[in-house]
């Protein structure tokens, strides 16, 4: 008995020194991003960072690429599945089926993607940041860090490792300002030490006319089952949004809002019951008077990972739209249906022109 019980002392010490440890790690090599900070620009075009763009007509791509790791073969252990990390030949058939789709849409103005990787166990040490920015060699394009994390320890069994992943802007045209803002984020302890430290990329170009299109890509919480931390970084955003207009400058904001907008019904796709917070939230309705939501109601934009994809089984819904400034008139916008094949996400096109 005694030789049980010594073996049990042993392995709960084992356990609580090496839980311990991983918090006392995590607290050491935090990623501790100042509220605003300067974003360098890469591949800028030569003679056009002061430039005025020439027209008031553009088009935006926004896509949640899920780190090349979550493609329609995955059932996520975070999400209720059991795959931690994709294999490699998974990761590299959705960086190649990402990296065509975006070289057959090289004639976007702006491509707005969340959940690009540099480096990290989940994508295989794969820079996607610049593999995505060779197949559009005279884009320029800006890259900041949303999650940055020296070791992820869960699941103990299979610890997700080494995370370096953000936000990524590729445009035709070079902003004068590129600024990452930081947004309020989860503060329980110990998840804090683990998690995302979200924010917005935010672009500014000069016009014509004097004033400025502002771009921003967010990526805003999605494990908030009371939405307090969501409502917190729309608050935020709101005030940006609301100090640009009354600039009169013109905004567009495009991202991962991961939460439904507000007119839609989210169970449209729903073949099983959903009992998912995260997929049973509307955005604010109210949220900037005379601004305007915008997003395709006819294509699913994210699907649940608790499976791998099956058409007319997995749950699916929008979360990924955009968010206009009054003066922006809104000509076509377009989801696009991939399938899910290379990421849990479906990519957005908008147009639109500047009144």
């Amino acid at each position: 008995m005694k030789q049980i019980l010594f073996i049990i002392l042993i392995l709960v010490g084992s356990f609580a020194l090496y839980v311990g440890g991983m918090i006392l790690y995590a607290v050491i090599t935090r990623f501790s991003p100042a509220p605003v900070e300067n974003v360098a620009l890469v591949n800028p075009k030569t003679g056009t960072a002061s430039a005025l763009l020439p027209d008031s007509t553009f088009t935006f791509l926004i896509w949640n690429l899920g780190y090349g790791g979550l493609g329609k073969e995955v059932d996520y252990f975070y999400d209720g599945g059991k795959m931690v990390t994709s294999p490699k030949e998974h990761v590299l058939k959705n960086n190649a089926g990402i990296t065509n789709f975006l070289s057959q849409n090289n004639n976007v103005d702006f491509i707005m993607l969340q959940e690009v990787d540099k480096k990290g166990k989940r994508s295989w040490n794969i820079d996607q940041a610049e593999e995505f920015a060779t197949v559009l060699p005279t884009y320029a394009y800006a890259y900041t860090v949303n999650y940055d994390i020296q070791f992820l320890p869960f699941p103990f069994t299979d610890p997700i490792g080494r995370v370096y992943g953000g936000l990524q802007i590729l445009s035709k045209y070079s902003p004068v300002e590129t600024k990452r803002i930081a947004l309020p984020n989860i503060t329980d302890f110990p998840r804090k030490l683990f998690y995302l430290k979200r924010c917005l990329l935010m672009q500014r170009y000069k016009l014509t006319n004097g004033k400025d299109l502002v771009v921003i890509n967010p990526h805003f919480e999605a494990y908030d089952a009371g939405g307090l931390v969501k409502k917190q970084q729309r608050e935020v955003t709101k005030k940006i949004l609301e100090d640009e207009y009354a600039k009169g400058n013109y905004v567009v904001l495009g991202g991962d809002w991961n939460i439904a907008p507000p007119d839609f019904n989210v169970h449209t796709w729903e073949r099983e019951k959903q009992d998912d917070p995260l997929y049973l939230m509307n955005n604010d309705s109210v949220y900037i008077p005379g601004w305007h939501y915008v997003y395709d109601p006819t294509t699913a934009t994210n699907r649940k990972n608790s499976t791998p994809y099956t058409e007319g089984k997995t749950f699916k819904t929008i979360i990924d739209y955009f968010y206009v400034s009054p003066n922006i008139q809104v000509n076509e916008i377009n989801g696009i249906d991939l399938g899910f094949n290379y990421s849990d996400h479906n990519p957005v096109k908008l147009k639109i022109t500047l009144k």
